[in-house]
């Protein structure tokens, strides 16, 4: 498994609007490396720049200055929410 591969494994096993600081998102990624038989550890900074690379692709959104990684919220439209309708996911 690749790192970014392992990024992107993390980042869609999160929950809209579930935030990780940045240790955080780095400790899951080489938790996933090692499940799936990967004994590498790379820099904290290749796993940052990976994510980088896959933010857009998986829905997440981060702040330039502070090392935090939130999975974006599902917004309904009007007519959605007047519906009654709600995420499901």
């Amino acid at each position: 498994m690749t790192i970014k591969q392992a990024v992107i494994n993390v980042c869609n096993r999160m929950y809209p609007g579930e935030m990780l600081l940045g240790y955080e998102l780095y400790e899951r990624v080489l938790v996933e490396l090692h499940c799936a038989g990967n004994t590498n550890k790379p820099l904290q900074e290749t796993v940052a720049r990976r994510y980088r690379e896959i933010k857009d692709l998986c829905g997440m959104e981060s702040s330039p200055s502070v090392s935090e990684y939130r999975k974006k919220s599902i917004i309904l439209a009007d007519n959605e929410q007047k519906q009654g309708q709600r995420a499901l996911f």
